[in-house]
């Protein structure tokens, strides 16, 4: 419900950020607040390309949106982004997302979303496993993946029948792709473990993102099922990876989980930071990884002579039977097959609004003057489909556009994996993955979209999922 006028007024004097023209004693525009959440994550996320179009028509290019009582400038235009991202290696991301504490018990401590030495530290446990370099040596284990998630979506689904759902059917293989990546290979006993904590994990976090009664610290000390559930999560979760950790050092094996917990055994990073990264890349991506495949396989299922085009493409490359030229194709970005990609997230942003950050300075945006450590997030839909830059086609599929465009150009037009040093570590993983997946639904498929289907969003994703089935018949 809407709160008395006093608690507004209090938080705009607590928080004042005024137009850098003091003789126009302009405030910036700010959306009112409501208890407890504010706009919140339900209003960001869930409900966020709505409320981006709403929010950007009532007060325009940059305003004030809370998140609990913290404030946040939304910014949606380029000039801004560019001006404040320039630095973004000495931004500092908002405590728990903003989110509140279960959130914090989540991923407060995960290398997403913390900041300065704690985020160096962690990045420095992880980040070779994810450079470009290691991720292509894995082409031939996530085809090999592929391959089977297909085959068993042939014997237990409907793929057989000439249907495929592009989010529950294909949701589970990026995160068997990443547990792998993570742990090497798993037994089917550890599979089953690490497969039943999704559930209640995904229960948990939509818990988080509604907010309410936990966003408060003090309600650790109620007796909550919330409580227990992540009491029993963490639990279980710490006594998988401890297993894991166990059997590769049995086997002699040193896979990423390995190099991260020796990085804790030597007091570079906390137990915390190992577990929640952990859960960052697992179950916090598996809604982000899957959001950023589905949509991919609808735009190429709505646009037959994309799809034609992007399969003649693969035919040209495959025929010439060499697998390393193969593989350097899947690693192009210079590709009708990789425009594709980038054309599909422009359209469908994997969240409207990006994870909370802060300047550690003053910031001038749109003539105001931000002060340092205010938190500001990016409406994701504003830079990558209300931006001139993309001219008057901006709404169309048309993947030719980023073969049309230098990166350097595209730079503070496009959000897809983040601006600069904090750009998505998993990036060039979840670029192949998707690659891949595509490469052989188009070699293997005919991709169609059925009458009286729309392009919808599923409402109870916090990630833009689509909500359809599409006819995906073999080919002869």
């Amino acid at each position: 419900m809407d709160q008395p006028i006093h608690i507004i007024a209090y938080l705009s004097r607590k928080y004042p950020i005024l137009h850098a023209d003091r003789n126009k004693k302009q405030s910036i525009p700010t959306c009112a607040y409501i208890f407890p959440n504010g706009q919140g994550d339900v209003a960001k996320f869930l409900e966020g390309e709505k409320n981006s179009k709403s929010w950007g028509d009532e007060h325009g290019g940059i305003y004030r949106i809370w998140s609990g009582t913290t404030p946040e400038i939304v910014l949606t235009r380029s000039a801004d982004i560019n001006a404040i991202c320039k630095n973004s290696n000495t931004h500092l991301k908002a405590t728990n997302n903003d989110g509140g504490w279960l959130m914090g018990q989540l991923l407060g401590s995960c290398l997403g979303l913390v900041s300065g030495d704690e985020w160096q530290q962690i990045k420095l446990a992880v980040a070779r496993a994810f450079a470009k370099g290691e991720v292509a040596g894995s082409i031939e284990k996530i085809e090999c993946l592929t391959k089977e998630h297909f085959i068993s979506l042939h014997q237990h689904a409907r793929l057989g029948g000439g249907t495929l759902n592009p989010v529950a059917d294909l949701r589970m293989l990026p995160f068997w792709i990443v547990a792998d990546h993570l742990y090497g290979p798993l037994t089917p006993v550890l599979k089953k473990q690490l497969e039943q904590l999704i559930p209640g994990r995904e229960a948990l976090f939509a818990q988080a993102i509604r907010g309410g009664i936990p966003r408060f610290a003090w309600s650790r000390f109620l007796p909550t099922k919330t409580n227990r559930n992540l009491s029993t999560f963490k639990r279980q979760w710490h006594s998988f990876n401890d297993t894991v950790l166990r059997a590769c050092e049995s086997e002699g094996r040193n896979p990423p989980i390995f190099k991260m917990y020796q990085a804790v055994k030597d007091g570079h990073i906390t137990s915390e930071n190992m577990y929640q990264t952990l859960d960052e890349m697992l179950f916090a991506n598996l809604d982000v990884t899957m959001g950023a495949i589905s949509w991919n396989v609808v735009f190429l299922a709505t646009d037959q002579k994309v799809q034609d085009r992007v399969r003649t493409e693969i035919r040209g490359v495959r025929s010439s039977g060499d697998e390393r030229h193969f593989s350097e194709y899947l690693l192009s970005s210079s590709t009708l097959l990789a425009s594709s990609v980038l054309e599909s997230a422009r359209l469908k942003p994997l969240a409207a609004f990006t994870v909370p950050q802060a300047a550690p300075t003053t910031q001038l945006l749109s003539g105001f003057s931000v002060p340092p450590r205010t938190n500001f997030v990016i409406d994701t839909y504003a830079i990558n489909i209300g931006n001139k830059y993309w001219g008057e086609d901006t709404q169309s599929y048309k993947p030719e556009r980023f073969l049309e465009r230098k990166t350097s150009e595209t730079r503070y037009n496009y959000w897809r994996f983040g601006f600069g040093p904090r750009q998505c570590l998993g990036k060039h993983l979840a670029e192949l993955m998707i690659r891949v997946l595509l490469v052989h639904l188009l070699e293997n498929y005919e991709l169609s979209l059925p009458e009286h289907s729309n392009m919808d969003k599923d409402p109870e994703s916090w990630i833009t999922h689509p909500n359809l089935e599409l006819i995906c018949k073999a080919r002869s």
